[in-house]
């Protein structure tokens, strides 16, 4: 009778048929059976989460168990740094032709949620998925969500189940035959009574697979293989396919086909939810406003909003029509053109909120933002922004003055605080860029300037970062993320040459390279950056592009002496004469006569910008005036030296 009551709020619909197979008189299942299999199966991932070194990989599955929240075994991802590293895809399979389907790629945010279990106890993983795709393409919401009830009774011993998986990080497949549960629970045993096992087809890379009944309530997370054991000797032997026995340690070790399997087994649901909740309780807050509301549904305290509370599939109904065709006329191309518009990304100007930005005690000496001389000002007035009356857009650990001219769209220049102490190294993952809200849209550069070129996989210019991609992100992981995320927008872009962009790893590098070669106890940096612009520079799209981009960077000793150095990087050769039909081919920035350091002093003149007394005191160049070209980091003047 539970298991009836179960189908029905999962909303999968009791009839006579169901009455008999539940007696083991009948295998007829409802139609809707396969419907709602699709439905279940768009919510099942693979993920690989890269080695730290070397190529190497890990495969895994999981699948969505709530708004933006995914679910995987703690050994696919043991640590949220593992998840900030993971690749997440959904829709790896075949379709009705036997084609691969286009897949869709998310990120995961453990620094919005993240709970998990050790492997040698419940081996699981919540964690929470970026609302939206890496194209920006699909919201998460479109993919719907299996939801976790912890009520027991909804399968028994002697029934089916269905595993839904990426086995060897294959295509995505179902197991319909030889699924039968063998066990459930151990009321012996309180921790075996975690798991369920079942006789089904698995592979390593199905770790973390939704394990379901046929009304498809998840019933428990797949997670391992159970061999036949024996002592030997007093140790733990396993039973291998030729009916000899090894040593579980060295067994562990072979292809899993040389193993005698009894069974799979899965984590309760049940004990799962119960798990989320205990830890909940003795950390004493919930770990991020989405788990909080999993458990509150999970437990019935409140379902999640617009919800079905019991409702086993979240989500939209697969639609098996086609869409219809956009209409277009042969008179017009209003259709194609259509078709080709840059998407556009923005956020609420209130997504800000609490940015201090640049901060410049930062270092033992104060070092303020450098302000903007007769030189800046004769390129352009500082653009104004919604809600800072010194017209400074502040970011998360960075900030920076956006020149007004709207034939410029770029920076005057950015300052950034640089802690090589508490640096995470965080993915870059597919760029999706968004239009800073507290500056009008048409100031800054969009996709328009980028892209439909001769060669689309090489646009002749790349979306270049000012502030560099890696600087700002450190912190914990949720403020180590948020910085990178803060990177990714348009006023914090410049059109730059891809050979420059993509290739110049001394310009890249300079800023790893003195921090650390300074003093190891206090690894810490400021850097500006920006462009220098010029009356000669050629517009391109209606964009005057810059010619150079400049940088000077800030370090102190461990007695707090401050020490700077300035550099500039050419793409003159680029910027100058651009090609529109034909891709350059040439020198690119790494090339020697290319890099630049300078003298602060020379920066001033170059950008008509006016730094604090302090940087120019601390400037530790020596050489010509017009700067030294360096042809690696082995020219650079710096303290060390």
């Amino acid at each position: 009778m539970d298991q009836i009551v179960h189908r029905a709020r999962a909303g999968a619909g009791v009839d006579f048929d169901v009455l008999e197979a539940l007696i083991g008189e009948n295998d007829l299942v409802e139609i809707n059976y396969l419907e709602r299999g699709l439905m279940a199966a768009r919510t099942v991932c693979r993920i690989n989460v890269a080695a730290m070194l070397g190529d190497g990989s890990e495969w895994g599955t999981g699948f969505l168990i709530g708004p933006r929240l995914l679910l995987t075994n703690n050994h696919v991802l043991p640590t949220a740094q593992d998840a900030l590293r993971a690749t997440v895809e959904f829709g790896y399979e075949l379709d009705g032709e036997g084609r691969l389907r286009r897949t869709t790629r998310f990120q995961l945010t453990p620094q919005d949620g993240f709970i998990t279990s050790p492997k040698d106890k419940l081996d699981y993983t919540i964690v929470a998925i970026a609302a939206v795709s890496e194209d920006g393409a699909t919201p998460i919401a479109d993919l719907g969500y299996l939801r976790l009830d912890p009520r027991t009774n909804k399968v028994d011993v002697g029934q089916y189940v269905t595993i839904i998986q990426h086995p060897d990080a294959r295509t995505k497949r179902i197991s319909l035959r030889e699924n039968k549960v063998v066990k459930y629970g151990d009321d012996a045993d309180p921790e075996r009574d975690n798991f369920l096992w079942y006789s089904s087809d698995t592979a390593p890379g199905s770790s973390g697979a939704p394990v379901c009944t046929d009304a498809w309530q998840v019933v428990c997370l797949h997670h391992a293989g159970v061999p036949e054991r024996r002592q030997v000797n007093g140790e733990e032997h396993w039973v291998l396919a030729d009916g000899t026995t090894a040593p579980a340690t060295l067994a562990r070790k072979l292809p899993a086909e040389r193993v005698h399997w009894l069974a799979n087994e899965g984590v309760r649901i049940s004990r799962l939810v119960a798990d989320v909740e205990d830890q909940a309780k003795d950390t004493g807050a919930m770990p991020g406003s989405l788990i909080a509301a999993f458990v509150a549904d999970a437990t019935g305290a409140e379902a999640f909003a617009g919800t079905v509370a019991g409702q086993s599939i979240v989500g939209l109904p697969i639609i098996t029509a086609s869409a219809p065709a956009t209409r277009l006329s042969l008179g017009s191309s209003d259709g194609f053109e259509a078709a080709k518009k840059p998407s556009r990304h923005t956020r609420p100007a209130t997504y800000f909120d609490g940015r201090t930005g640049y901060d410049p005690d930062f270092l033992p000496t104060s070092v303020p933002l450098p302000t903007l001389g007769a030189g800046a000002l004769a390129h352009g007035a500082p653009a104004k922004v919604a809600g800072a009356a010194d017209d400074v857009l502040r970011y998360l650990h960075f900030s920076l003055v956006f020149n007004g001219d709207p034939k410029r769209k770029i920076a005057f220049f950015t300052a950034v605080n640089v802690d090589g102490a508490r640096w995470t190294n965080l993915n870059r993952g597919k760029d999706t860029w968004y239009y800073d809200p507290r500056l009008p849209e048409e100031l800054q550069n969009g996709d328009e300037l980028y892209g439909g070129e001769p060669v689309p996989s090489k646009n002749y210019f790349d979306r270049g970062h000012l502030v560099r991609r890696l600087d700002p992100v450190w912190g914990d992981i949720r403020e180590a993320a948020q910085a990178n995320d803060d990177t990714f927008y348009w006023t914090n872009c410049s059109a730059q040459y891809w050979g420059f962009n993509e290739g110049a790893d001394l310009w890249q590098g300079l800023e790893n390279f003195l921090l650390y070669n300074t003093d190891e106890e206090d690894v810490r940096a400021t850097v500006f950056s920006g462009p220098i612009l010029r009356s000669d520079d050629e517009e391109h799209r209606g964009i005057l592009i810059p010619q150079f981009f400049w940088k000077v960077i800030a370090v102190a000793d461990k007695a707090g002496k401050l020490f700077t150095s300035a550099y500039i990087v050419s793409q003159q050769d680029y910027a100058l004469n651009i090609p529109f039909e034909r891709l350059p081919v040439g020198p690119n920035s790494t090339e020697p006569g290319q890099n630049f350091q300078v003298s602060v002093a020379k920066i001033e003149t170059e950008t008509g910008l006016i730094f604090p007394k302090a940087v120019r005191k601390a400037d530790v160049f020596t050489g010509p005036q017009n700067g030294r070209a360096l042809r690696s980091v082995a020219d650079v003047e710096h303290p060390r030296r």
